[in-house]
């Protein structure tokens, strides 16, 4: 993975196009007023995954997912794909082009990834930072999530446009803060599990997000770490909005690409939720889920977009309170983890304007999730938006 100069050219010339996706489709602080009610927004009943792998010899691929122990949950069908093998992928003779940047193949777009050891250790520098700062009081937990390319292209399309190995990289930033720290951070390694679901829709095929399935299939990885009961997709409902034309549409004409159809989940669960300003001040009903969010906006269905600060109350959760801090990644993330616990503060690091610290001791917070994808954690900006969060 060491970078040399052909690597630092292509870098250089792809960093106007990344950072064009990143403040077009997650600079802004999208607030659900800006959303039509009139989407195409259907809600029915979710069906169980019943894609069940057939047992063979290598169930050593499982990575982070471990079968839960929980007999609630000991039949999870999703639990068993995961011990199976991992999908192929479609090959063809043509593997597809480049437009602005853009992979174009099979009729979906991906944002390319390079991602090298020095970015791996700046990320990884930083949560050490953060953990440092915070103390042993507070257990930090790091959900890594690779992005499209690294999961749902063929090896011959990832080589012929010279992708590093997400999964390389991501352990190269576990491995850095595991051995500098006493009390280590948890990293959560998303990678095996997403690519034993990769023949599913984890991700949307014209945006630079991943999918609500996709962000489900994590949130299991992160409860079965931290040793917290998982909801199952069967004890949720799935409503989709359709015809959605994403932010890599920006780039790449939409005739190359079919729309997304964008899923949720809800449940009935007795939760409240609130948006904050960004300085924490203030606090207006809100919801997890924005359902009438339109195809104009359809991410924007988790959260209601990107806002500085949100927290929910759970009168139906788990008894236990948590921080997870984020990306528009995290979006899609969140609305599990408020579905689970009693308490979620939901903490944009990119808009936050008050003292991090001290909100997490006002708030008698001592769990923390930071869940990044890799081409955020290879952004040296959200480096510096996640170091200014805690003191020197």
């Amino acid at each position: 993975m060491k970078m040399n100069k052909i690597k630092l050219i292509a870098l250089l010339l792809f960093a106007t196009t990344t950072l064009g996706i990143f403040n077009a489709c997650s600079g802004g602080n999208n607030k659900s007023e800006n959303s039509s009610k009139s989407g195409t927004s259907t809600l029915s009943s979710a069906e169980e995954i019943e894609n069940k792998s057939s047992e063979n010899d290598n169930t050593d691929k499982t990575g982070s997912s471990s079968e839960s122990k929980e007999s609630s949950q000991a039949d999870d069908p999703t639990d068993e794909k995961e011990k199976g093998s991992v999908p192929a992928i479609p090959t063809s003779d043509d593997n597809g082009q480049v437009i602005e940047g853009i992979i174009v193949y099979n009729k979906a777009l991906f944002e390319r990834f390079y991602g090298y050891d020095d970015l791996a250790n700046d990320y990884a520098d930083t949560m050490l930072k953060i953990h440092t700062a915070l103390g042993n009081d507070v257990k930090i937990y790091n959900v890594l999530v690779p992005t499209h390319c690294g999961i749902s292209l063929p090896d011959s399309v990832v080589e012929e446009n010279g992708l590093e190995d997400q999964n390389e990289y991501i352990n190269t930033i576990i491995k850095k803060y595991s051995a500098d720290s006493e009390n280590p951070i948890v990293g959560i390694n998303t990678y095996d599990t997403l690519m034993h679901h990769r023949d599913e829709y984890i991700y949307l095929n014209t945006d630079h997000h991943w999918s609500a399935l996709g962000a489900y299939y994590a949130y299991k990885d992160f409860c079965k770490a931290a040793g917290v009961d998982y909801l199952r997709l069967s004890d949720m409902e799935k409503g989709e909005i359709n015809d959605y034309y994403g932010s890599l549409t920006a780039y790449v004409d939409s005739s190359y690409v079919d729309p997304d159809t964008v899923e949720y989940y809800k449940t009935n669960k007795d939760i409240t939720t609130k948006v904050y300003e960004n300085d924490g001040s203030g606090g207006t009903d809100t919801s997890l889920i924005h359902s009438y969010a339109d195809s104009s906006f359809a991410y924007g269905v988790f959260l209601g977009g990107d806002n500085g600060l949100m927290v929910s109350k759970n009168n139906d959760g788990n008894g236990k309170k948590i921080a997870v801090v984020k990306e528009s990644y995290g979006n899609a993330f969140c609305p599990y983890i408020a579905y689970t616990y009693s308490e979620t503060h939901m903490i944009d690091f990119r808009y936050i304007t008050f003292d991090f610290e001290q909100y997490l001791k006002d708030n008698d917070i001592h769990e923390v999730i930071f869940i990044n994808n890799a081409m955020a954690t290879a952004t040296p900006a959200r480096c510096e938006e996640l170091s200014a969060l805690v003191s020197e």
